[in-house]
C-alpha cells in the first residue's frame, strides 16, 4: 500500500502547488488558463456476513488552455486525467456479472485515463489522443448517481468487447457536433483493444502500455450517438447509439437511453429512467462469454428531505441476459451532501444470478475539489 500512498501524495502535491486556477467545471467554450479537478471516492463494502472490503479511487483532471502558450491559439486545450485505484482485498466480496460497484477494479498506482488535445470550432469539437468512452457516453447526472457499474457502460458493451472502458483507455478520436439546439451527434473511433497497464499474470505494471495501438491486428472500435437534451429546462434526455467492433471479438451493439423529468424546480426534482442495450451473439470460438440484452428502469428523487437538493434518493433495477445465465440486480441508494464538495452515500444491492441471491451493502464518501 505504501507505493500507492506515495504516488497519490506526490501527484496531489504537484498539482495543488502549481499556479493554477482551480475549478470544477471547465469547457472549451469558457476557457480558463489552467483548470484542475480532484475527485476522491472511498467505499466500504460488506455482504452482511463475514466478507468486507475497502475500495478507493482518486481522479486528477487538468485542462490547459492553448491561450496560455499563444493568445492567438484560441478554443483549444490540452487535457489530462490520471487515476489511482486501491482496494484492501483483490477478490470481490460477491461474484456478480454487472458489477455492484462502479469503482472497484484491480489495484493500479497510476493509470492514464485521458491524455490528448481538444479543439472547438463553433458547434463542432474534436479530441485526439488517449481517451475513455466513459468521458462521453453513459455519463449523465442520473447514470453517474448509481453505484452499480451497469448504470454506466451497459454490459452489452463492457462484457463483449475489449474496449476503452474504466479504468483502461485507448488511443482514438472523438468528435461532437451540435447541429440544432438541443440536438447533438457524437462519434468516436478507437483502437480495437484497450491495453491494461496493470500487472497481470505474465506482465508487470507498465504505465505506457495504455498507449499501444495496432489497428491492423486489433481492429477498430467505433461508437456513434444521436441525442436530444433539455435537462436545462427540466424536460429530459433521449439518446440512440450504435457501436461496431472489427477483427477479433467483432460485432455490433445498439442502445437507447430515456431520462424523463416529471418535476424540476429549485427545491425538488423527480426523474424516471429507462435504459436498453442489445448485442447479437456471434458464433466465434474466441468469444466465450456474451451479454445479449440489457434492460433497466429507475427513479431519481432529490430535495424531499432537505433544502437546495442536498438529499438524493434513487432506485434502480436492471436485468442482463448473459451466456447461459440471467442476472437481475436491484439498487436502493441515498446520497446526502454534507458540505458543498463532500457527500455520503449508502447503497443496498440485491443481486440474483441464475438461482443464487446475494446482498451487498456499500457506504461511499465522495470528495470533489
Amino acid at each position: 500500500m505504501k507505493k500507492w500512498i506515495i504516488t497519490i501524495g506526490l501527484t496531489i502535491f504537484g498539482i495543488l502547488t502549481s499556479k493554477a486556477q482551480i475549478t470544477s467545471e471547465a469547457t472549451l467554450e469558457e476557457v480558463t488558463p489552467i483548470s484542475i479537478e480532484v475527485n476522491y471516492i472511498t467505499e466500504a463494502q460488506t455482504d452482511f456476513g463475514k466478507k468486507y472490503n475497502w475500495v478507493n479511487l482518486l481522479s486528477l483532471y487538468g485542462e490547459f488552455s492553448t491561450e496560455t502558450i499563444n493568445k492567438r491559439w484560441k478554443n483549444g486545450s490540452f487535457q489530462i486525467e490520471l487515476l489511482s485505484i486501491y482496494k484492501l482485498f483483490q477478490t470481490p466480496i460477491v461474484d456478480d456479472l454487472m458489477g455492484y460497484s462502479c469503482i472497484e477494479e484491480e489495484n493500479s498506482p497510476l493509470t492514464a485515463f485521458v491524455l490528448g488535445y481538444g479543439h472547438r470550432w463553433g458547434n463542432f469539437s474534436l479530441f485526439g489522443g488517449l481517451r475513455n468512452l466513459n468521458q462521453d457516453y453513459f455519463n449523465t447526472l442520473y447514470e453517474a448517481f448509481f453505484t452499480n457499474a451497469s448504470a454506466g457502460m451497459f454490459p452489452t458493451l463492457s462484457t463483449n468487447f475489449p474496449i476503452a472502458n474504466y479504468p483502461v483507455s485507448a488511443l482514438g478520436l472523438h468528435a461532437e457536433y451540435q447541429f440544432i439546439e438541443n440536438w447533438t451527434f457524437k462519434s468516436s473511433l478507437y483502437n480495437g483493444v484497450a491495453y491494461d497497464p496493470r500487472k497481470t499474470d505474465d506482465q508487470n505494471y507498465n504505465f505506457f502500455r495504455s498507449f499501444k495501438a495496432n489497428p491492423s491486428r486489433d481492429g477498430v472500435f467505433s461508437m456513434s450517438e444521436l441525442s436530444y437534451s433539455q435537462h436545462k429546462y427540466g424536460f429530459g434526455f433521449y439518446a440512440l447509439g450504435v457501436s461496431l467492433k472489427t477483427k477479433e471479438n467483432r460485432g455490433t451493439s445498439f442502445y437507447a437511453v430515456i431520462e424523463q423529468c416529471v418535476l424540476k424546480n429549485e427545491k425538488t426534482e423527480i426523474e424516471f429512467l429507462l435504459y436498453a442495450g442489445y448485442s447479437p451473439q456471434k458464433k466465434q470460438p474466441f468469444l466465450e462469454f456474451h451479454c445479449t440484452t440489457y434492460f433497466a428502469v429507475g427513479g431519481y428523487f432529490a430535495g424531499f428531505l432537505s433544502k437546495e437538493k442536498r438529499d438524493k434518493f434513487g432506485i434502480y433495477w436492471a436485468q442482463g441476459e448473459f451466456t447461459g445465465v440471467t442476472e437481475r440486480a436491484l439498487e436502493i441508494s441515498w446520497q446526502y451532501k454534507i458540505a458543498k464538495q463532500i457527500a455520503i452515500q449508502p447503497a443496498l444491492h440485491i443481486i440474483r444470478t441464475g438461482s443464487e441471491t446475494k446482498n451487498v451493502g456499500l457506504l461511499r464518501f465522495l470528495v470533489s475539489v
